[in-house]
């Protein structure tokens, strides 16, 4: 329980200090330019022109190190966004695990010792709402708290 504790106050003191450090505003959503991408997702490409909700996105860490929950609004056919995410991330190290295009379609990966998760769905005005969960991998034989 105490190490739960610990891990909490490092987590949040780390967020903070990514904050401060980052220039993270709350004020309104940004769109993503490849350098914004590099710096913020590394390894987890992003379309150009999406529009990052800061309100809806706790990232913690940056580059190919991120871990947590990133919003986008993404203009386009839900198929060619889809398609993207499904062929861009292979070419950055990431395996496609499964996939299922729907209304709401999901996309898993595994690289390493981590998963993503994107899901899309198709939004209003011609915008996709994708969200993209990486976390870290849980492997057999771990501790669980």
């Amino acid at each position: 329980m105490n190490s739960i504790k610990i891990l909490v106050i490092v987590s949040f003191a780390a967020l903070l200090s990514a904050c401060a450090a980052g220039g993270a505003s709350m004020g309104g959503d940004s769109v993503v330019t490849e350098t914004n991408s590099k710096q913020l997702t590394g390894d987890v490409p992003l379309p150009p022109g999406a529009t990052i909700k800061q309100q809806d996105t706790l990232v913690m860490g940056a580059g190919s190190t991120w871990t947590g929950r990133m919003s986008l609004s993404i203009s386009g056919e839900p198929q060619a966004v889809f398609a993207y995410f499904r062929d861009t991330l292979p070419g950055s190290g990431w395996t496609l695990t499964s996939s299922s295009f729907a209304k709401l379609s999901l996309l898993s990966f595994a690289k390493a010792d981590r998963i993503a998760n994107v899901q899309i769905q198709n939004g209003s005005f011609g915008n996709n709402d994708v969200l993209i969960t990486v976390t870290p991998a849980v492997r057999a034989g771990t501790a669980r708290p």
